[in-house]
């Protein structure tokens, strides 16, 4: 089955992974028939937002298969609107990047509030890394707070993911993105009754992790072919407005 996979990161991390470059993720898309990686620059997550954003738009130009979100920071707000004002137009770009963990900045701090506000002016996509049930009350106020904007909640809040399920099932702009390193069994299928297939889509973090950890999860789930079809492709190719 075609998938469309929200969650991928160029560049190299501090953990022992293979590739870190563009054809170790062309390689995975290629393996797993993923037709479109949504994917970020890990530089720009944990050290140099400029730089990491700069290496990806220039890794990614003219490329149909790779898309990028802009690497936000809360705390940087002129410079992360100069960001989304110079990546956002390009056709390769689709929306934006936020880690509260890496800025050091709480999902319920003011600064990121802020940032939301400017990011609701210039994109309706947004991905932001939630880890915990208090992640999960958070994204709820944003949601409420901004139902103009899509919120994809990367690692649907881990261990907490019943917390994200039921968030989502309040916020139909909530979706859920289950990449993680600890398949807790239940998971999906939890979120699969609470909100249901239309609010998850399909996230590897790929090549951090090789996609078929995730997809493990979902096809282990018990989901039908209609609903693996929302969630590898249909839910995104809405989100992004594409067929």
């Amino acid at each position: 089955m075609t998938k469309i996979d929200v969650h991928g990161h160029l560049g190299t991390w501090w953990f022992p992974i293979p590739g870190g470059n563009m054809a170790s993720l062309l390689r995975l898309c290629d393996r797993y028939h993923i037709a479109h990686l949504l994917c970020s620059s890990a530089e720009a997550i944990v050290y140099d937002m400029r730089r990491g954003n700069e290496t990806l738009a220039e890794a990614i130009a003219g490329q149909e298969r790779i898309l990028g979100y802009v690497v936000c920071h809360p705390r940087f707000l002129e410079a992360s609107c100069q960001e989304m004002d110079t990546y956002l137009p390009e056709r390769e770009f689709v929306g934006v990047k936020i880690h509260p963990h890496y800025s050091a900045t709480p999902l319920g701090h003011a600064a990121m509030t802020d940032l939301i506000d400017e990011v609701a002016r210039r994109t309706k996509l947004v991905q932001i890394h939630t880890y915990s049930a208090a992640d999960a009350a958070a994204m709820a106020e944003l949601a409420a707070r901004r139902p103009d904007v899509n919120f994809i909640m990367a690692h649907a809040c881990a261990a907490d993911s019943w917390a994200a399920a039921d968030a989502a099932a309040r916020h139909n702009n909530l979706y859920l993105d289950f990449c993680c390193s600890d398949a807790s069994i239940g998971r999906v299928e939890y979120a699969l009754a609470k909100c249901g297939p239309q609010q998850i889509v399909f996230g590897s973090d790929m090549d951090l992790l090789d996609p078929a950890f995730t997809l493990g999860m979902f096809l282990d789930s018990g989901a039908d072919e209609a609903q693996l079809q929302l969630i590898f492709y249909d839910n995104a190719a809405r989100l992004l407005g594409r067929p």
